[in-house]
């Protein structure tokens, strides 16, 4: 065990007593009087909260949490430690840290159709012929909008054009002045 898992041996408190029992006796008097409770201990958890609606619920790291806690070795010491909190955890997930839950792992059974109603209800409510009507409304007042300020950028670069004298002007300055007007409305509707 100790070559294997790298210190584990040292790490869970395995007395050399322990270290020369046969595997199947470890599992009868070591192992299964702590896991059988555990298991029993998540069902009852899973039949009180209507069927396994326990929000956030991970069963594996519920169960690790719960087996350090109760590990008759340790009980007193234990008693108040969170997932988290336990060395190895810490360990593997400095290695390899814990993705977070999907969506349906951390949803209620509520929470997960409050979702899927509201999800339909929108896409009914974009299906329906006025919204529709309303859409169509809003691009050609947006192809409008388009027109009309481009008309007016147009505009005003004739006008400073005419406004100053294009003997002295090179054709590069006309396209800066093209550019300033373009900033300078910019700086309008953002004010």
């Amino acid at each position: 065990i100790n070559a294997e898992y790298g210190g584990f041996a040292e790490d869970a408190g395995i007395s050399s007593q322990m270290a020369q029992m046969k595997p199947i006796d470890i599992l009868k008097e070591e192992l299964l009087p702590t896991v059988i409770p555990c298991g029993e201990r998540l069902l009852q958890m899973g039949k009180a909260d209507k069927e396994y609606e326990r929000e956030k619920l991970n069963c594996i790291n519920w169960m690790v949490e719960y087996l350090y806690k109760n590990n008759p070795r340790h009980k007193a010491e234990r008693e108040n430690a969170e997932l988290l909190d336990i060395p190895f955890v810490q360990k593997i997930l400095a290695k390899r840290p814990q993705a977070p839950l999907p969506l349906h792992l951390r949803l209620t059974k509520s929470e997960a159709a409050t979702l899927i109603q509201a999800g339909v209800r929108g896409y009914m409510a974009r299906q329906d012929d006025h919204v529709q009507g309303f859409r169509e409304k809003i691009k050609r007042k947006q192809a409008a909008a388009t027109v009309i300020q481009s008309g007016w950028r147009g505009h005003k670069v004739r006008q400073r054009i005419r406004d100053e004298d294009l003997s002295q002007r090179d054709v590069c300055t006309v396209y800066r002045m093209k550019s300033s007007v373009e900033e300078e409305e910019e700086v309008e509707v953002t004010q």
